[in-house]
């Protein structure tokens, strides 16, 4: 490692501070934005949301190196707190990982997950996932943790489908100096229980409503063994559904006002956006005086300022 990265920096200092770390999925800028507004230290650039929200598409390996790390720079540019990039299966093979690793560094990527799946990949929640020979995989993981450049974390996952096969992957995983292990799509407590007691290491599990796992509570999971709990779709879906339903009374109406209540305001939005954007590098001279503090912002704009919440998450 090379050069300093301060969002990986940050990112390994909560991996070693006590407790443990809630990590929710993002889907764009303006969701990332939302989510450290909402009290989150890191965020999870989700590969099943960009593929949905940028495409239209299902998780099925649609998504580009290049949308993945454009959509990362993006991402990175707007918010204060780590980010960690689904980088899918590296999209090809080991000439291709060092490829991903060089871009996603280059984005501003705190951290990314490298999973074993063969090409074209699937969700890992969804039936009919396959997983390449652990040795490729091996490979694969080995020029990822050599190419970096940075101390960007490198997450490595495992679809097994067999709990004693992902056990014994996600072990040779940590052996080889991954920083942190997921095995996707655990069926069980059971199957929770001997992940955590097995697996050595940090750990992510990873939550999705309908999925596979337990929607246990995150300080069970923490108990259980996993530093990270991940959200990876709760923001995407909760929006979908808001919308959907929201959208529809609007085309049935044709009255704005019939959606006032499930809508913040121009000017909250507005808070949101300019409160960000003026506190990004570079821009400090373009910032309004301050108006005098109202009552009248909605819980969107009241929210703790983000510069106060990265400087809390930097210092654990």
């Amino acid at each position: 490692m090379k050069s300093n990265h301060p969002m990986a920096e940050a990112l390994r200092h909560m991996l070693s501070a006590p407790g443990g770390i809630e990590l929710p999925g993002c889907y764009d800028a303006l969701s990332a934005m939302i989510l450290e507004r909402a009290g989150f230290h890191a965020v999870f650039m989700s590969g099943y949301g960009i593929a949905a929200s940028l495409l239209g598409n299902p998780d099925i390996g649609l998504t580009s190196l290049v949308e993945t790390s454009l959509m990362a720079k993006n991402i990175t540019n707007a918010i204060h707190v780590p980010l960690i990039v689904d980088a899918d299966n590296g999209y090809g093979d080991e000439d291709s990982v060092v490829r991903t690793v060089f871009e996603l560094e280059r984005a501003g990527a705190a951290g990314m997950i490298l999973e074993d799946q063969v090409f074209p990949k699937r969700c890992g929640h969804a039936a009919g996932k396959a997983i390449i020979p652990l040795d490729k995989y091996m490979r694969k993981l080995e020029c990822a943790l050599e190419a970096r450049q940075t101390s960007m974390v490198i997450v490595a996952r495992t679809d097994a489908t067999s709990i004693d096969e992902g056990i014994a992957r996600a072990r040779r995983f940590a052996a080889a100096g991954a920083d942190v292990t997921l095995v996707d799509g655990l069926p069980s407590v059971e199957a929770l229980r001997r992940v955590g007691d097995e697996v050595p290491g940090h750990k992510v599990i990873n939550l999705i409503h309908g999925g596979k796992t337990p929607l246990l509570p995150s300080a069970e999971l923490h108990d259980l063994g996993f530093k990270i709990v991940l959200y990876s779709t709760p923001a995407l879906y909760t929006a979908t559904r808001t919308m959907i339903a929201a959208m529809s009374r609007l085309a049935e109406t044709g009255e704005l006002g019939s959606i006032s209540d499930d809508s913040v305001s121009f000017r909250d939005f507005q808070q949101l956006i300019e409160s960000t954007y003026l506190r990004r590098h570079g821009s400090a001279g373009l910032a309004p005086p301050a108006p005098a503090p109202t009552t009248s912002h909605t819980r969107l704009a009241a929210a703790v300022d983000p510069a106060e919440r990265a400087a809390r998450s930097r210092v654990g």
